[in-house]
């Protein structure tokens, strides 16, 4: 074993010693992952580069089975984050559960009080990357959150939502689109292409 590999090897080792619970079969695509608190991860979760994971107060995050997070992408609990099995985050995105009461007073906003409350993204939902999912959020389970959007209400399972703020666009089983998806994978076919590659957790989704 070379002295890198020993290095890479030791820098991991002492990354997955900070996660409270970590299941079997995580990957790390970066090593330069900040972990302060109680953080606790399911078994097959793939971890981009950049990461932070935040918790105060009692906050807890805590996430499922194969979950893959994007590169630079911040969690941030003072309560409970907790995401399900098989969700997917995109880079650069943002997920915390306390914000600044800034409504009804003109003080600096350092001495605003916080608001807390727990959010939910429910089993194999999608979150595209720079999304910023605010307090008191539940992402239903096969839900879909697009790119640079600000999630400020709660998205019902199979729906998709994209904006700022983020409103429902489409429903995934929408019977109008059966059609056009049923087209679009037999192009893909003809023009050989592979709609069954997995997203990379650092990917731009």
């Amino acid at each position: 074993m070379s002295l890198t590999d020993w290095i890479i090897g030791m820098r991991e080792k002492r990354l997955r010693k900070k996660f409270a619970v970590l299941g079997d079969g995580a990957r790390f695509l970066g090593l330069q992952t900040e972990i302060k608190g109680r953080v606790e991860a399911g078994s097959g979760c793939c971890f981009g580069n950049n990461l932070v994971f935040r918790t105060h107060k009692g906050g807890v995050i805590v996430l499922g089975d194969n979950v893959e997070i994007g590169d630079y992408a911040l969690l941030l609990s003072n309560s409970n984050l907790h995401i399900g099995n098989g969700v997917f985050i995109g880079p650069h995105c943002v997920l915390r559960d306390t914000n600044h009461l800034f409504q009804g007073t003109d003080v600096h906003w350092r001495l605003t009080p916080h608001v807390t409350e727990p959010i939910t993204v429910c089993d194999n939902a999608y979150i595209g990357g720079r999304a910023y999912v605010m307090p008191g959020v539940t992402i239903g389970a096969d839900a879909v959150v697009g790119p640079a959007s600000v999630v400020t209400k709660d998205v019902p399972p199979g729906e998709m939502w994209a904006g700022s703020p983020a409103r429902l666009i489409a429903h995934r089983t929408d019977p109008s689109k059966r059609a056009k998806f049923k087209r679009d994978l037999e192009l893909a076919a003809l023009f050989g292409l592979d709609t069954a590659a997995e997203d990379p957790a650092g990917g731009q989704e």
